[in-house]
C-alpha cells in the first residue's frame, strides 16, 4: 500500500507544489488541486447521476420481471441484466466504479498530504534525512506502523527550536523556504501538521467537527433524493446506516490523521455537496427521462425513415 501511495503521490505532488508556487499558500493551493480533482471526476458523477435517473425510470420495468419470475432468482437476475442491456444502464457506474477512482484518489492526496516538504518543497530525500537527524527524529518517534509517514509533518510540528542548528547542513534558500512554508502550513491559525487529540479537548476539534458536518449535509441530501427518487428502496434500513456510515467515518478517521487530512476532507465535502445540488437539478430524472424519450423518437422515426427510403430504392 505505501507503495502505491507514493506513486500516486507524484502527479498531485508535482500539481500541489505548482499551485503553492503560484499563490504562496498552501490553503489555496489545497483548495484549487481539490477543485481540479473534482472537475475531472466530474464526467464520472454526471453518469452516475444519469444512470441514476435511468434507474428510476427501469423501476416498474424490473419490478414486473421480479414479479413474473418469483422465486427464480437466477431468472431475474437474467432478466434484469438482459434489460439493463438492452437500455444501455450501467450498473457499474451505480456501485463500486466511482467509490473505487475516488480512493485512487484519495490515497495519491494522503501521500501529498503526509509529505509536504519532499511533494511541495521539493526537498530530496537526503535532505529530509539530514535534517530528520538534527533534529533527532528517529523513524520509532513517528510513530508505530507509520514511521516513515509522518516524518515530513513531524519536523514541520517542531523544526522552529533548530532553525540555527539546520543552517549547518542546509542551504540559506532551504531553511527560509522551510520557514516561510511552516507560516502558510496553517488554517485559521490551526497548524495542519498537528493529529487532534480525541482524548483531550481543544480547538482542533473544529476539524474533525466540521468534516462530520460537511459529510453529513451531503449524505442527508443524498438520502433525501434517493427518498424521493426510489421510495421502495428508501425502505430499506441499509439505507439508513449507509446514510450515517460516511459522515461517522469522516469523524474518526480525521481524529486519526494530521489536520491537513482533515481539511482537505472538509474542502471536499463542501464541493461534492456543491456538485450533487447542481447535477440534482441539471440532471433530474425528469429531465433526463424527458431527454431519452425525445433521442428514443428522434432514433425510432430515423430508422423509419431509412427503411421508407430502402423499400422505394427496391421498387426503382
Amino acid at each position: 500500500m505505501d507503495a502505491i501511495r507514493d506513486v500516486l503521490a507524484i502527479p498531485f505532488g508535482a500539481a500541489l507544489s505548482l499551485f503553492y508556487n503560484l499563490t504562496n499558500s498552501y490553503i489555496f493551493a489545497i483548495i484549487l488541486l481539490t477543485v481540479i480533482i473534482r472537475l475531472a471526476l466530474l464526467p464520472t458523477s454526471i453518469s452516475q447521476q444519469k444512470n441514476s435517473a435511468k434507474q428510476v425510470r427501469l423501476s416498474a420495468k424490473v419490478n414486473k420481471i421480479k414479479q413474473k419470475y418469483a422465486g427464480n432468482q437466477q431468472k431475474i437476475q437474467e432478466e434484469t441484466q438482459a434489460l439493463y442491456q438492452r437500455e444501455g444502464f450501467g450498473a457499474a457506474n451505480m456501485g463500486c466504479a466511482p467509490l473505487m477512482i475516488q480512493m485512487i484518489v484519495m490515497i495519491g492526496l494522503y501521500g501529498v498530504i503526509y509529505t509536504p516538504l519532499s511533494s511541495v518543497l521539493q526537498f530530496k530525500s537526503d535532505v529530509i534525512q539530514k535534517i530528520a537527524k538534527v533534529m533527532e527524529i528517529s523513524v520509532d518517534a513517528a510513530g508505530k506502523g507509520s514511521q516513515a509517514r509522518t516524518v515530513e509533518l513531524k519536523i514541520l510540528e517542531n523544526f522552529e527550536g533548530f532553525t540555527d542548528k539546520l543552517s549547518d547542513v542546509l542551504g540559506a534558500d532551504d531553511v527560509s523556504a522551510l520557514v516561510d512554508f511552516k507560516e502558510r502550513f496553517t488554517v485559521f491559525g490551526l497548524d495542519l501538521s498537528v493529529t487532534p487529540d480525541k482524548s483531550e479537548p481543544s480547538v482542533f476539534w473544529i476539524i474533525p467537527i466540521l468534516a462530520f458536518a460537511t459529510a453529513m449535509l451531503s449524505s442527508v441530501f443524498m438520502y433525501m433524493r434517493q427518498r424521493k427518487q426510489n421510495p421502495d428502496m428508501a425502505k430499506n434500513p441499509t439505507m439508513g446506516c449507509m446514510t450515517f456510515m460516511s459522515p461517522v467515518m469522516s469523524l474518526v478517521f480525521t481524529f486519526m490523521f494530521p489536520a491537513g487530512v482533515g481539511f482537505y476532507w472538509i474542502i471536499s465535502n463542501v464541493l461534492s455537496f456543491i456538485q450533487q445540488v447542481a447535477l440534482s437539478y441539471l440532471y433530474s430524472p425528469k429531465r433526463v427521462i424527458a431527454q431519452q424519450m425525445v433521442d428514443e423518437t428522434v432514433t425510432r422515426r430515423s430508422k423509419e425513415n431509412n427503411t421508407k427510403r430502402r423499400i422505394e430504392i427496391e421498387k426503382k
